[in-house]
């Protein structure tokens, strides 16, 4: 049992991963530079006739990149909160994003966390705001179209936070690979509830993708991150005859960034994963 947990202001509700099955259509798109990033996705989406999807860019740049690292809560309405935003002076490099892109209130919504790096040098990572972001260049993204679920923005008691929750939405493709949706909820370990959900669905095999926070995080090589808060994206993840493997980047309330491939059922959940896994 890990002994790290996060207490918020909620009660915790059952059941602790919310999983939508779906299918999912792997397309190459291109994002315009010149608009927020929220509009140039969103455009780009919906000429595609795509709902809801997790997307993956590598590569690009921003002017201006605007974005917020995790910080503790100003009082206890909330676990965790957000620090100011910083906004780097001239184009800054992207290394690589990953956008959950749903609705909130009917309206197109995007929660994106990245790595990048400053003009003057510094590597940061965090939370961007993608409707104040822009890129500085048109961009190449891997997006995983989802039909048969979609995310979408709900109030979440436990946390007092609106979250990205997976939906039903349609029948799925049937030409498209078998997938499923996940919301993981506080103090749920990320690999078991990766594992459960796929086994659920019938997925032995297959890649994860998504974003979300941990409570602490334990590296495969012995690093250990202390930070009660985070903002964390899967850099390379996968199930392999069910068993998870999480590659991925988090940084902490001081902006340390940390990197690599996490242990097996030591790492909580701090506020929510929003994950999608892809059949293979």
């Amino acid at each position: 049992m890990n002994p790290r947990s996060i207490h918020h202001p909620g009660t915790p509700e059952q059941p602790r991963v919310l999983a939508q099955k779906c299918s999912v259509r792997t397309l190459t798109m291109r994002f315009s530079a010149g608009m927020p990033v929220l509009d140039a996705v969103t455009k780009a989406l919906a000429a595609e006739g795509v709902d809801s999807a997790v997307i993956e860019i590598e590569g690009g740049s921003f002017a201006p990149l605007v974005y917020v690292i995790p910080a503790p809560s100003p009082d206890d309405s909330h676990a965790a909160w957000y620090s100011d935003t910083r906004q780097p002076e001239e184009t800054a490099l992207n290394e690589r994003l990953v956008m959950s892109f749903g609705r909130r209130q009917g309206a197109p919504f995007i929660h994106c966390h990245g790595i990048w790096i400053h003009a003057d040098g510094l590597r940061g990572a965090g939370h961007l705001i993608p409707h104040e972001a822009m890129f500085a260049e048109d961009v190449e993204a891997t997006v995983y179209s989802l039909s048969g679920a979609i995310f979408e923005q709900q109030q979440d008691g436990e946390t007092n936070f609106a979250l990205l929750t997976p939906v039903a939405n349609g029948t799925p493709e049937a030409d498209g690979a078998k997938g499923v949706l996940l919301r993981i909820k506080p103090n749920t370990d990320i690999h078991a509830a990766v594992e459960d959900a796929a086994r659920s669905a019938g997925l032995r095999n297959g890649t994860v993708h998504g974003i979300g926070s941990l409570v602490g995080c334990d590296f495969s090589d012995g690093t250990h991150m202390a930070s009660y808060a985070s903002e964390l994206f899967i850099r390379e993840g996968s199930i392999a005859n069910g068993r998870a493997s999480l590659d991925i980047v988090i940084v902490d309330v001081d902006a340390a960034i940390f990197e690599g491939e996490i242990n097996s059922g030591t790492n909580p959940v701090c506020v929510t994963c929003e994950l999608l896994i892809v059949g293979q």
